[in-house]
């Protein structure tokens, strides 16, 4: 069978294996491809180095991707602006680093969820506007400069995916080290921790409102672990989980695997364990039975070895403070559950709130959907809902997606967490793995349908990898 005109071989054999149904384009719509330059809302055409193929595109934005995780683990504490106003430090990098791409045509706009973001800023605004009640214009600027990130996107190989995520877990490798450290050399000295971060830099360029210290008991002089870079120890252990979980859904390298676990249960956070939790039935459900008796057994085993030694669980503990009304894990659930419940049903917040920045202490840590309610209306939070499900929302890298949307909506206020936003966007829709459909399913994926804008890119996509190979398109 001849193939069309203008396209090779390989090319246009490749395009008939393909079970998304894509077909070679003319001779016409060719030409038109080759003049036209890269726009914002057209995928730039990938081109692949000798390298690995990890040259041209893939090379750039796995750069992208490697400097935004570095500055999102070991720059998170640093802030610029006034205390009254502070701005972490990695929302102006990554803001331009992003701005830059869309220019040069390396990242484009993913239409729907641009649609979706336009809709919730307008959404916000009206509220406020109609509301009446009194506002803070940079809260309201906070929340939309962070959720924009959530617009942009492109496609990478596979290849160039999983060097992201081996980036991502190496980086991490220096923060849970220090962790171990800190936690052995306060348990082996009975002294406080020997690394923090704000003695050595002056209040007003570290970013406040999260314990740095935070000591356990809290009249111990023992800290626990936050990794030196981390903003406390939740995060830290959120981060390490995060690195633990890539590492069993991908690679499976036990020294990793064992080290993230290690540091995410000795920074003594709830909020890592709870995500090896929320995580493990999935990661299992890939394995084969016998593994996954042995792993029961074997966590069994571990469980009740710290349980008879009166090792402290920082999970366990946190489901015994619910009762305790000014007890983190309060805090954390049920205060914010019950305040949920009450605005839910309360026809006074459908289109408006109380007022951007109004959320008190009386919410406890508040959770993003009930910020949003209180501040916004119920009308906003259902849109920022679906543009949650529209960017995050994936049949790859299924437990972390699980695990992390879980612990960001129904465990603490993460609604303007910025370093959390970023790191779930470059990690979940920002960067998207190509993958053809004849090379089978990719690790950490579930059968289940992509959503719309990935299905759209990867139309784009093939479409410019039928004019790469095309000779007379390269210089």
């Amino acid at each position: 069978m001849d193939h069309p005109e203008g396209i090779p071989a390989e090319a246009a054999s490749s395009h008939r294996q393909d079970s998304v149904g894509f077909h070679p384009v003319s001779q016409n719509l060719q030409t038109a491809r080759r003049t036209r330059a890269p726009s914002l809302l057209r995928p730039r055409v990938v081109r692949h180095g000798a390298e690995g193929g990890l040259g041209g595109h893939d090379g750039v934005i796995v750069r992208f991707a490697t400097l935004q995780l570095f500055t999102v683990i070991y720059l998170q504490k640093l802030a610029v602006g006034p205390l009254s106003f502070q701005v972490s430090l990695t929302i102006p990098i990554m803001l331009i680093h992003v701005c830059f791409l869309l220019i040069s045509g390396r990242m484009q706009f993913a239409l729907l969820r641009l649609g979706c973001y336009l809709a919730f800023a307008a959404s916000c605004c009206l509220s406020q506007v109609i509301s009446g009640e009194r506002f803070s214009l940079p809260s309201i600027a906070e929340l939309l400069l962070i959720y924009s990130f959530l617009t942009v996107t492109t496609q990478v190989s596979e290849q160039a995916y999983q060097v992201v995520l081996k980036r991502f877990v190496s980086l991490m490798i220096i923060p849970a080290v220090i962790v171990l450290f800190q936690y052995v050399f306060q348990k082996v000295t009975g002294l406080g921790n020997p690394l923090s971060m704000d003695r050595m830099f002056p209040k007003s360029i570290l970013l406040q409102g999260y314990f740095y210290e935070a000591h356990y008991p809290w009249n111990s002089p023992f800290q626990r672990p936050n990794g030196f870079f981390f903003l406390e120890p939740s995060v830290v252990s959120m981060f390490t989980a995060s690195a633990a979980i890539i590492e069993l859904t991908y690679f499976k390298r036990l020294r990793y695997v064992l080290l993230m676990i290690g540091a995410t249960a000795l920074s003594m956070g709830g909020t890592g364990m709870t995500m090896l939790v929320i995580a493990a039935p999935f990661l299992l459900a890939r394995e084969s039975v016998p593994r996954i008796l042995v792993v029961a057994v074997a966590a069994a085993a571990a469980l009740a070895v710290a349980l008879e030694a009166d090792v402290s669980l920082p999970l366990i503990s946190r489901l015994g403070e619910l009762s305790q009304a000014s007890s983190s894990g309060s805090g954390r659930m049920l205060i914010p559950a019950e305040h949920l419940a009450r605005l839910l049903v309360d026809p006074s917040h459908f289109l408006t709130g109380s007022g951007a920045g109004s959320t008190t202490a009386e919410f406890g840590l508040a959770w993003a959907i009930l910020k949003l309610i209180n501040e916004y209306g119920l009308l906003t939070t259902v849109i920022y809902v679906a543009l949650y499900v529209m960017a995050f929302a994936g049949t790859y890298n299924v437990p972390l997606r699980i695990a992390i949307s879980v612990i960001f909506h129904f465990t603490g206020g993460y609604l303007l967490d910025a370093m959390g936003v970023q790191f779930m966007a470059i990690i979940f829709c920002m960067i998207v793995p190509y993958r053809p459909a004849s090379q089978g399913r990719r690790p950490g994926a579930y059968v289940g349908a992509a959503d719309a804008d990935e299905r759209m890119n990867r139309t784009a996509f093939q479409t410019s990898t039928a004019i790469i190979r095309d000779p007379a398109t390269r210089a």
